[in-house]
This record gives structure tokens, C-alpha cells and sequence, in this order.
């Protein structure tokens, strides 16, 4: 495999980092920019909410942009964001900065995969797919408690500044080592979202919409969480680091389970094992400082993290079922669904803590996931019809025949 594609991976590893670091660094940024838990909770929501949105948009405008110009300009808009972020000592400067950096990581990602598919050998363009998608499950495991234990050794301004420079860094190389890559055809808006009014795809992609918002509602407020726990700050570090292990782990058994059972079997078992660690986060709450019941909670978010993400390759596996050739428009807009569902997962997730409690949240994220359980039976069930062959007419007798 060309050997260029891994900075494309450095530049994913940048984004996921950047947009799931926030859960770590909340209480800490909260006390910084002299905000509520809640308000600082919502950097998440605006930066996944500009993504979803800025996205497809982005990317249909720049159709005809040459690809290496393009990935270069959008990771310098993702190290600007970070250093503003840095640099800010107030709420509105810091959600500005969260603003531009979405703007970046929205271009960025449909355009590191169009170009891994263009560097790549024909035989080799899914693994090159792969390598870049793998660089935000590895910000889970490394960048997101790194990040964490940064804020908690130094400083939490240098958190941004470090994502900023490695950002910064693959954009240069991108740009030296590069050749010019000219862009595919672009889709227009109206193509892309055509594909809505499918109801067996619609159904898919609420489901995915639920699935989202659960874990997003709690991962954005897991560092809240676990201080209820009695866990410090470097405990938390390690919780993260752990879930993130978690995840990894998920998401290579979610697609081994999708090619050896098929994504109709794993998925339902991932949103019901996700259904219920969440619940039990909740309930172990209310035994909080007892013996064990730290070790208990470690033991529900790392069932969160391998479950949660045993969905997502299961679900772009069933994607592609439905979608057969036009998966790459519908693998897009599953991209977009997820950010919506973290945007509205940390919104309502802030609602949680704000008006009950904190410790409720895996209640409310449970539901989510529990709904989204439900979504997804009846997506079945317009999948199947979709597949039944139509009815043939009773022909009715000939003149001959009466």
C-alpha cells in the first residue's frame, strides 16, 4: 500500500481526536471558561452539528477542486480552529474556534477517502479505505486520554495546541509528498438526499440517528460521570484509554460478526448489550462510594465502548446491502446522521444534567439506544417487504377458455 495514505489516517486520527476530546476535558474547561457543565458540553454539539450540516454541502461545492489543494486548505481551517481554541480564554472565542475547526474536519474526511481510493492500487483501495477510517478509532484509544492526561499534567490549552501541530503537520505533508489528484464527479444536493425518501434506507438511517444520540449523550458527559464514581482525574484518563481499547475491539468484531452472521444478527445484539450497559452505568450511580462499585462502572463502559461500537461497521455492512451501488452517497449520509446524532446526544444529554442529574444520563442514552432497537426491528420488517416479489395478477379466462 502507498505508504503517503497514513497521513491521510494522521489527518482523521487529528479529527477524531479533536471532536471526542471535549468529554474528557469538560469539567476542566467548564471551570476555565466559567460556564455550567451543560454549556461547555454544547462545544460538542455546535462542532458536530456544523459538521453534519457544512459536510455534504462542502463537499458538493468543492467537486471540482483539485484534491491535494483541498485536503491542504481544510486541515490548515482544523489547525486554526485548534489554535484559537488554545488561545481562548472565553466561551464565545472557543465556539468560534470549534466552529472553524468542524468547517475543516466536514471537508476533510469525504476527500481523504476519495483520494485514498485514487492513490491505491485497484486490489488495495479497501484496505487504503480502512487505514483512514481506522485514524478516528484510534483517537479513541490514544489521542482522546492522551489528551485528557495532557490537561491534567500541563495544561488544557496545550491539549489544542498539540492537535493543531500534529494537524498541522500531516497537512505539510500532504502537501510536499503529494501528487496533484484530480477530483471525482461530484453529487448534488438533491441526488445526495433523494436516496431519504427510500423507506427501508430512511428507517436504516434513523436507526443509526438513535444509536448515535445515546452513545453521544453519555460519552460527552462520561468525565462528569465517573467523578460521581469518586474517580480523579488520571483514573478518568485510564477509563478513557480503556473504553477507547473497548471500542477498538468492537469494531473488528462487529465486522467479523456482519460477515459471519450477517448485520441483521449483529446488530440487534450490539444495540441490546449497548441497552444495557448503559442502564446499569445509571444504576451502579446510586451506589456510588461503595466497595466495588468503581470497578463495576469501569467494567459497564468498557461493555459501552466494545458494544457501542460494534454497531457502526454492522450497520455501514447492512448500508451497503441496501444501497448496492449508490452505497458511497448512503455511506455519506450515514457519516452526516452520526454527527447529527452527537449534536443532539450532548444537547439533550446537557438537558440531563442540568435538570436532573448527572447520573441519570445512562437512562436517558439507554432509552435512546432501546429506541433505536425498535427502529431497526421495523426496518427489518420494510426491508423484507421491499424484497417479497410482487403479487402476478389472476389472468382471467380467454374466450377460448370459457
Amino acid at each position: 500500500m502507498d505508504k503517503r495514505i497514513f497521513w491521510l489516517a494522521l489527518g482523521s486520527f487529528a479529527i477524531g481526536t479533536e471532536g471526542f476530546m471535549i468529554g474528557g476535558l469538560l469539567p476542566t474547561l467548564a471551570a476555565a471558561l466559567h460556564v455550567s457543565t451543560a454549556a461547555a458540553g454544547q462545544l460538542v454539539t455546535a462542532f458536530s452539528l456544523v459538521y453534519a450540516v457544512s459536510s455534504p454541502l462542502l463537499t458538493t461545492l468543492t467537486g471540482r477542486m483539485e484534491r491535494r489543494k483541498l485536503l491542504f486548505g481544510s486541515l490548515l481551517l482544523l489547525a486554526v480552529g485548534n489554535v484559537v481554541c488554545g488561545f481562548a480564554s472565553s466561551y464565545g472565542p472557543m465556539l468560534a474556534g470549534r466552529i472553524v475547526a468542524a468547517l475543516g474536519a466536514g471537508l476533510f474526511s469525504p476527500a481523504a477517502v476519495a483520494a485514498a481510493t485514487t492513490l491505491a492500487a485497484p486490489e488495495k483501495r479497501g484496505s487504503a479505505v480502512s487505514v483512514v477510517i481506522a485514524g478516528q478509532t484510534v483517537s479513541l484509544i490514544l489521542g482522546v486520554p492522551f489528551g485528557t492526561w495532557v490537561a491534567l499534567t500541563f495544561d488544557w490549552r496545550a491539549t489544542f495546541w498539540i492537535v493543531g501541530g500534529v494537524t498541522l503537520l500531516a497537512a505539510l505533508a500532504i502537501r510536499l509528498l503529494f501528487p496533484p489528484v484530480a477530483p471525482a464527479g461530484t453529487v448534488g444536493m438533491r441526488e445526495r438526499l433523494s436516496y431519504l425518501k427510500r423507506p427501508e434506507l430512511l428507517s436504516a438511517l434513523l436507526t443509526t440517528l438513535a444509536w448515535a444520540t445515546g452513545i453521544f449523550s453519555l460519552f460527552t458527559y462520561v468525565s462528569e460521570l465517573f467523578s460521581g464514581y469518586g474517580a480523579g482525574g488520571r483514573t478518568i484518563s485510564v477509563v478513557l484509554c480503556l473504553c477507547g481499547i473497548a471500542s477498538f475491539i468492537g469494531v473488528r468484531t462487529g465486522g467479523l460478526a456482519a460477515d459471519r452472521i450477517g448485520p441483521n444478527r449483529a446488530i440487534p445484539l450490539a444495540l441490546a448489550l449497548l441497552t444495557a450497559a448503559l442502564f446499569l452505568l445509571s444504576a451502579l450511580n446510586g451506589f456510588a462510594g461503595r466497595p466495588g462499585i468503581l470497578a463495576l462502572a469501569i467494567a459497564a463502559i468498557a461493555l459501552y465502548g466494545f458494544s457501542g461500537y460494534m454497531f457502526n461497521p454492522a450497520q455501514q455492512h447492512r448500508l451497503i446491502g441496501l444501497s448496492g451501488p449508490s452505497a458511497g452517497i448512503v455511506l455519506s449520509l450515514q457519516a452526516s446522521v452520526i454527527y447529527v446524532g452527537s449534536a443532539l446526544g450532548a444537547s439533550a444529554g446537557g438537558a440531563v444534567v442540568r435538570f436532573a442529574a448527572v447520573g441519570q444520563i445512562g437512562y436517558f442514552a439507554g432509552a435512546m439506544t432501546a429506541l433505536a432497537l425498535a427502529v431497526f426491528a421495523a426496518s427489518l420488517r420494510l426491508e423484507r417487504r421491499m424484497k417479497q416479489p410482487a403479487a402476478v395478477p389472476a389472468r382471467s379466462p380467454t374466450l377460448d377458455q370459457r
